[in-house]
């Protein structure tokens, strides 16, 4: 799993310098959006300047930012735990700012994620889905960040060989986002899985009409196409792949599959 600086802020729901804002005062928020950036940068020496502002009187800012540093530095369990310990925090207002007292149900969903994903990474995947279950727990109803939360936590059950769960997690991520595919790619792997391939049929479909030239899609079509015995078109899945998305490991991956139809 492979962080996305990026996509960890979008998730947090604000922009870079409302985000600088959630832990600290006004007067640390610029060394906040500097450590963040930093982050995204260069994350190890991230790490030394968020424990040395800590030390400064940081406070939970300078922690969260050492937290985002650990993760992008495969540092995956001290991430984890120090997410963890940010929740804490937040629940006895310790070191947050007053916007993060004011709106500490939503950031305490938000961090859970964070551990969470932290915690899979970790492969610790009973840790991992007791952070997202208790982000899930904070969600107000129809709560933008329910499609991510309900995904991560069907992967863990994936990883724990849990298929059921995860079909269930996914079919409630759809349920809120139903025009996003990822969700329909991992219920359909699961429901190879579990043999089930007809199910997997309608949804690589549905998630066709959505991206019809998505790779992971169309590389997991061929193989449901394989399993329902109709090499015709998995063939044909296949070699749009190649088409499509040349020079890169899908385009490998298509013409293994290909020569193994052939043999």
């Amino acid at each position: 799993m492979k962080f996305k600086f990026a996509t960890i802020i979008f998730f947090l729901g604000l922009g870079l310098t409302a985000q600088a804002q959630i832990f600290s005062d006004r007067v640390q928020s610029e060394k906040y959006k500097v450590c963040l950036a930093q982050v995204k940068e260069n994350s190890k020496a991230a790490i030394l300047s968020s424990r040395k502002w800590y030390i400064e009187g940081g406070a939970v800012a300078a922690q969260h930012c050492e937290a985002l540093a650990l993760y992008d530095q495969k540092r995956f369990s001290d991430a984890g735990r120090l997410f963890e310990m940010i929740v804490g925090k937040l629940a006895r207002n310790e070191g947050v700012g007053i916007y993060a007292q004011k709106n500490k149900k939503i950031l305490s969903v938000q961090l859970n994620y964070l551990a969470g994903l932290a915690w899979h990474s970790d492969e610790n995947y009973d840790r991992a889905y007791n952070a997202l279950s208790a982000a899930i727990i904070g969600l107000d109803v129809g709560s933008e960040y329910g499609y991510e939360l309900f995904t991560e936590r069907g992967l863990i059950h994936v990883s724990s060989n849990k298929y059921e769960d995860a079909l269930d997690d996914f079919t409630k991520a759809l349920e809120l986002k139903p025009e996003v595919i990822d969700a329909y790619l991992y219920r359909a792997e699961t429901f190879r899985k579990l043999s089930n391939h007809q199910k997997a049929r309608m949804d690589l479909d549905a998630a066709l009409i959505l991206d019809p030239n998505q790779p992971d899609i169309l590389f997991e079509s061929g193989i449901n196409y394989r399993m329902l015995k109709n090499d015709e078109q998995a063939l044909k899945e296949w070699e749009k792949l190649i088409i499509k998305h040349p020079d890169s490991n899908w385009y490998k991956l298509a013409q293994e599959n290909i020569r193994l139809i052939d043999q």
